[in-house]
């Protein structure tokens, strides 16, 4: 049961992101012994596409680096990628990455920006030789369990991140600005399943000509340990309450799996997919996890 627990509730988006975020995007599963007052480290890729509101189909491409300390009752991870995007085509806020329009603010993410500012794009097709580089925003995730889980009572944790606006100017993404959230959240084994919910507040940075709110988040999931409590199956539903005024809540739907492979090396898949125009059409994310 011990390694059970541990490998799910080190497999924590946001989400993320996760965050956020599907349990967390970049944190994979160890073993019992692996889990606890140990640092690990990360990569993973991550893709994002979809049609924005000219009719264009753009990709943008996440290749992320992370270190990560896991304790028994709380861990600290810090993430940064190196972005290939079209002119600004997705921002991520915490698990989830929105479309930032064509120039003119008709897309969710253009409205995150006045008239399209920061996230204005190319039109037509992407080729690689379309794409920007640069750095992207740094994440910084915690979590902190405060009340164990019992037979009878689900475990209860406070969970956040700090987004730094590191992100480089030529890729035209993010608020600009530092970004934070606090959560609460609670899950529960029954069996080989657990049962997860999350609620937080997502605090944007913004400056007086945008016209954004903060949102309050909501996560769910269900998960499975099987295989020996080396294979983890989760599926997971975010959303957010509405940032852009005259825009859908941002909602996505992801699909997770996580092999651990040994005592120090564990793989993650993701899928997610946007319920609506807010939000990217699909993403896909991989990526290995190693203890150091």
């Amino acid at each position: 049961m011990k390694k059970r627990i541990r490998v799910i509730a080190c497999y924590k988006k946001s989400v993320s992101i996760s965050a956020a975020h599907i349990f967390l995007i970049g944190t994979l599963a160890f073993s019992s012994t692996a889990a606890q007052d140990r640092f690990s480290v990360s990569t993973s890729l991550t893709a994002v596409g979809g049609t924005l509101s000219d009719g264009s189909h753009n990709m943008a491409y996440y290749l992320y680096g992370g270190i990560r300390y896991q304790a028994q009752d709380y861990y600290l991870s810090l993430s940064l990628p190196l972005v290939f995007n079209s002119s600004g085509s997705y921002t991520q806020l915490g698990g989830m990455y929105f479309p930032n329009g064509s120039g003119n603010g008709n897309n969710f993410g253009g409205g995150m920006h006045g008239s399209g500012g920061q996230g204005s794009m190319m039109n037509g097709s992407l080729g690689m030789s379309a794409l920007n580089t640069g750095i992207g925003d740094m994440y910084l995730y915690g979590s902190y369990t405060f009340v164990k889980e019992t037979n009878s009572l689900p475990a209860f944790s406070s969970d956040g991140f700090v987004k730094f606006p590191t992100a480089s100017p030529s890729l035209n993404i993010g608020t600009g600005k530092y970004d934070f959230n606090l959560a609460v959240s609670a899950r529960k084994f029954i069996g080989t399943f657990l049962f997860y919910v999350q609620t937080g507040y997502l605090f944007l940075g913004n400056s007086s000509e945008d016209s954004i709110e903060n949102p309050i988040t909501f996560s769910a999931g269900v998960g499975n340990n099987f295989g020996g409590g080396n294979h983890l199956l989760l599926i997971e539903y975010d959303s957010y309450s509405t940032i852009v005024p005259g825009f859908a809540s941002p909602k996505q739907l992801s699909v997770g799996y996580t092999y651990l492979i040994n005592s120090g090396l564990g793989y993650t898949m993701i899928g997610s997919v946007g319920l609506n125009n807010s939000t990217s059409d699909y993403t896909i994310s991989a990526g290995f996890n190693f203890i150091l």
